[in-house]
């Protein structure tokens, strides 16, 4: 990395103050041809390289994530077996601990993340336990306490992908709320609400996104995360109040009997607008979270040919494989064709630059 290069590191949040000084020191003793960034075009990887990837150092930090995984299991069953309550509370603090040791003294994102999904359950979990055992009405005030302590766990490490466990928290809250004091509103509904939260989710990734064109800055880390957690609620919500009409739900959610060819061809149609829109705003998050839905509606359709279940799969897959490469490949001549065609406005970011990072 060039000296500028760990400068705007440090400006994001992406590595701490002593981590810039050690490499700004290396940086220097370094000879200017290593220092030097490649000068070759060619060598650019220009198939989405505007999203990189930047919870994930190396291999290092997915053998520990691995492990991590893996204790935040134990500590589940653990706690299960003990009865749940305040050993969730405790099990959500060794998290924190964690967290506090892989999020701000080694800035290990991938781990931290582990850990603040873990936090998250853990204390949701433990906070509900507790309270139903001393006999209060739980659902509001552990949807409550479970949002300051992630709005806590945030303060502490400041890391993007905590943004999303908030606004999933919130909509918890809101959720929990809204079941509560207006059941009737809700009844049939559901869907609509949780294309309502997906929509709030969204509306504030794009903020982020608009503070960011060029994909630099811990704003596009905040948004890909908002992206991502707002696309399965978007999509699932339109889905389900698409098919509400023809269709029973099953576990009050999912649509599954008295599917028609015309449940799959309107889900078709949705994931076509999602993609669209992920096109518009260069974020595939959107599109990666409607794959299973698009496996599901065109198996669906397939399937109606007579074809074996064995076949159906098959073609599936080719089908949706090959439509997904094509489209990553392709992804920034479909942007900048799509471009030419749509207002300018700040939320839809100009073409690919390759030259940006040299210019700024």
């Amino acid at each position: 990395m060039t000296p500028d290069q760990i400068k705007a590191a440090l400006k994001a949040g992406i590595i701490t103050q002593s981590q810039a000084d050690d490499m700004l020191g290396k940086a220097g003793n370094a000879s200017s041809q290593a220092a030097r960034p490649i000068e070759d075009e060619g060598n650019i990887a220009v198939i989405g390289n505007e999203e990189n990837l930047r919870f994930i150092r190396g291999f290092s930090d997915v053998f520990i994530a691995i492990g991590v995984v893996l204790l935040a299991i134990g500590l589940s069953a653990l706690s299960a077996l003990m009865g749940g309550g305040l050993v969730y509370i405790g099990s959500a603090l060794v998290m924190a601990l964690m967290a506090d040791y892989f999020g701000r003294k080694k800035r290990a994102h991938l781990p931290t993340l582990i850990t603040a999904l873990a936090f998250l359950l853990f204390t949701q979990k433990g906070v509900g336990g507790f309270l139903a055992d001393t006999g209060m009405d739980s659902a509001i005030t552990t949807s409550l306490i479970t949002l300051g302590a992630m709005l806590l766990f945030y303060w502490r490490v400041r890391l993007p992908f905590c943004v999303a466990l908030i606004a999933l928290s919130v909509l918890s809250l809101f959720y929990t709320l809204l079941f509560r004091l207006a059941p009737d509103l809700t009844n049939g509904n559901v869907g609509w609400f949780l294309a309502l939260g997906g929509l709030a989710t969204f509306a504030v990734a794009l903020y982020y996104d608009s503070k960011d064109l060029h994909r630099t800055t811990r704003f596009s880390d905040n948004a890909f995360w908002l992206h991502l957690a707002a696309a399965p609620l978007l999509i699932h919500g339109l889905a389900t109040e698409a098919v509400t009409m023809k269709a029973n739900m099953a576990f009050g959610l999912i649509p599954m009997v008295d599917f028609k060819e015309s449940d799959a061809a309107i889900i078709l149609i949705i994931i076509g607008f999602v993609t669209f829109v992920g096109l518009a705003i260069n974020r595939r998050a959107l599109i990666v979270s409607s794959l299973g839905y698009a496996a599901f509606a065109i198996g669906y359709l397939i399937k109606n040919t007579g074809l074996g279940f064995g076949t159906v799969i098959t073609i599936t897959l080719l089908v949706l494989g090959a439509a997904i490469v094509f489209l990553g490949a392709g992804w920034h001549h479909a942007r900048g064709a799509l471009l030419k065609i749509l207002p300018k406005w700040r939320v839809f970011p100009p073409p690919y630059d390759p030259q940006y990072q040299k210019k700024s």
